[in-house]
């Protein structure tokens, strides 16, 4: 099975920096734990106003279910959502 891979570009709302990042950070150690070997890392740009960057990659289509399923994510997507200022910004990526 192919490799499920995107990058996501977020933009937080201002003053919603701090909590977005502890929420995120939360989620990064949840994934490590329960889906080992998956990456999942988030980044952001540098600059007065930051963007953030998700970049993820499953082994496969099973393993990015699982995790899109798991009450770890699905509990807080909600409260991480909450935080953006406008919709996350997402394209699929192919690996080689």
């Amino acid at each position: 099975m192919a490799a499920t891979t995107m990058l996501w570009r977020l933009d937080v709302a201002k003053g919603r920096e701090a909590e977005f990042e502890a929420l995120v950070s939360g989620l990064v150690r949840d994934v490590a734990a329960n889906e080992p070997g998956q990456l999942f890392e988030y980044r952001k740009t540098r600059g007065e106003r930051p963007q953030y960057i998700l970049f993820l990659s499953f082994f496969d289509e099973e393993a990015f279910a699982r995790y899109s399923s798991a009450p770890y994510h699905t509990g807080v997507s909600p409260a991480i959502m909450a935080c953006l200022d406008g919709a996350p910004q997402g394209e699929p990526l192919d690996v080689f």
